[in-house]
């Protein structure tokens, strides 16, 4: 304690003090950019990321021969076929047919029927050496998440089921999915699984979702996702497993869509980064690929997706990733738990973990923090002038925004709103802002202070949980930060209008996926409700209400050029 106190002493004497509280504004923009160039600048660079490994070494992955071979290419060609015909056909009758198929291999199979969402087909192959307490899951939706009928990976499951059946080996059970799409109705079925349904298999360890296309009997390379709901993400060693397959039997690999699998350079693992962040923030919100169906259940679950159609790989070669996949979990004793659960994934072979990644985030709360202590010493509260009444008048109106934020988010009907008409009305708020509210240059500042402060606090208790989001709007607030009372009106509005959580947001997801456009609120709230995912309430209660308090502190100039005038005629007379 007298060593800290010395060292205060000592910055108060050298004015280095008095320097630092001068320059805090520059140093929060520092501190934004040190933390957008340690992400894309420094991780991507040599000697900061590391090999990936597996941890838990039950699962040996590619420590046993795959059987999945040419010999069920037969099988797999007949079940393709005969799928092909039902893709027209109600889901009604295309689940009486595979039903019929799954228990003549000597499986269990039930059909789940929702009131909104139809009826999803499952059914469970009980281990022979398990005592049934735990269970994974391979799903094959109808249709993936573009709306194409996934043919390849429906023949490519059925054959695994009927081939798993033959075999005495399963310590776990083995539960086959096959849901309209991997949306909500996959979603659906996950939580009447934990909670309602009759026919279940135990405590699922891990989900893998397949996703093969069309009728073609060949593909070029595997493509793995994994970015779940709500900053969630499978355990690494899961992904590691898949890929470690993957390459055992010669394929090309690549992660979150990333065409160019060869490139290992600078650019490529910064392209990956920055991908890997756009699909854990918009996870929800992009089309579903069906891994994210299970995030909230503590299951581990990717999707593996086939690409192209005249790649030198054949359908068996596919069905043997899963295959392997499966026999490597089933060596468990216990679940995930050795590996990472925070982490991104520069490439297929290397990551950096949370501890490399989080002071990124953690820069953009201090920034924030940095720009509420520069408002609180320019208030005067520090000097001993008297601002109790500002201070409790500015936590009202951050509460009354916040209030009225949460009341936004819960009105989900309010997505529903024409687009257009919604974004016109944010930026209203900004130039009608002093009509509402006329603050002083003490209050005004003492505004955004809390405002601020908030925000920082926000994205501190969200970074660690959802580091993907706490960036994301980290990055796309910041130029609130920079409203000045100093600075021109049309200056300030720029920035305000910029920052706007709602037009920031359109604008950005415009810009990264044309299909969103004009749906991106509706589908924040679509998500919310139907699967449980936050950010619509993010949006709203973290980011809006500290962007309204400082929207409505925005007419501090004109209060202050007409206190000045009021001023300047007293003089005279």
């Amino acid at each position: 304690m007298a060593l800290l106190e010395k060292i205060v002493r000592r910055a108060v004497q050298s004015g280095i003090l008095s320097k630092a509280i001068a320059n805090l504004p520059k140093l929060s923009k520092l501190c934004t950019i040190i933390g957008v160039l340690w992400l894309f600048a420094y991780l991507p660079m040599e000697g900061n990321y590391r090999n990936t490994y597996i941890s838990e070494n039950a699962l040996m992955p590619n420590q046993a021969y795959s059987y999945f071979r040419e010999t069920e290419w037969n099988n797999v060609r007949g079940f393709r076929t005969e799928l092909n015909k039902l893709e027209h056909k109600p889901a009604k009758e295309r689940n009486e047919v595979v039903y019929h198929w799954l228990e003549d291999y000597g499986l269990k199979p039930a059909i789940y029927e929702h009131e909104t969402y139809g009826s999803t087909l499952y059914a469970v192959l009980n281990a022979q050496r398990g005592d049934g307490t735990e269970a994974m899951v391979l799903t094959a939706p109808w249709f993936n998440g573009d709306g194409y009928f996934n043919t390849g990976a429906l023949a490519v499951s059925v054959g695994l089921l009927r081939f798993f059946s033959t075999w005495p080996v399963w310590s776990k059970n083995i539960i086959l999915v096959i849901p309209e799409n991997p949306g909500v109705p996959l979603r659906s079925w996950v939580e009447a699984y934990h909670t309602s349904l009759p026919l279940t298999a135990g405590t699922i360890e891990s989900a893998v979702v397949l996703d093969y296309t069309g009728m073609s009997d060949y593909f070029d390379y595997i493509d793995v996702e994994y970015a779940g709901l709500n900053g969630v993400l499978p355990n690494l060693d899961l992904v590691n497993t898949a890929v470690h397959v993957i390459e055992h039997e010669g394929m090309k690999v690549t992660i979150n869509g990333m065409k160019n699998y060869m490139a290992n350079d600078f650019e490529a693992k910064a392209q990956n980064v920055l991908l890997g962040i756009e699909k854990m923030a918009i996870a929800g919100l992009n089309n579903i690929k069906g891994h994210e169906s299970f995030s909230g259940w503590r299951i581990q679950a990717l999707t593996l997706k086939a690409r192209g159609i005249e790649g030198p790989f054949d359908i068996t070669t596919f069905g043997r990733v899963p295959e392997a996949t499966f026999r490597s979990v089933n060596n468990m004793l216990e679940k995930f738990h050795q590996s990472f659960f925070f982490y991104l994934l520069l490439s297929p072979k290397w990551f950096v973990s949370i501890a490399s990644y989080l002071p990124a985030a953690v820069l953009l709360s201090v920034s924030f923090a940095l720009s509420a202590l520069d408002a609180v010493f320019k208030s005067g509260l520090l000097n001993g002038n008297d601002g109790s009444k500002e201070s409790i008048l500015a936590l009202v109106v951050c509460g009354l925004c916040t209030a009225f934020s949460f009341l936004l988010s819960m009105l989900s009907h309010v997505g529903s709103l024409h687009p257009q008409v919604f974004l016109v009305a944010q930026v209203s708020i900004v130039f009608s802002s002093g009509w509402v509210f006329s603050p002083s240059i003490k209050m005004y500042h003492c505004l955004k202070a809390a405002a601020f402060l908030y925000f920082s606090i926000v994205l501190t208790s969200l970074l660690v949980v959802h580091f993907a989001l706490a960036f994301v709007i980290g990055i796309l607030a910041f130029p609130m930060t920079l409203v000045s009372s100093q600075g021109s009106k049309l200056k300030n509005n720029l920035l305000l209008v910029i920052s706007n959580p709602f037009i920031a947001t359109f604008a950005v997801t415009s810009l990264l996926r044309d299909q969103f456009r004009w749906e991106i609120f509706d589908r924040m709230i679509f998500a919310w409700e139907s699967l449980g995912c936050w950010t619509w309430h993010i949006v709203c209660i973290g980011w809006y209400a500290p962007w309204l308090v400082v929207a409505l502190s925005n007419n501090v100039q004109a209060l202050s050029s007409k206190n000045d005038e009021a001023s300047k005629e007293k003089k005279n007379v």
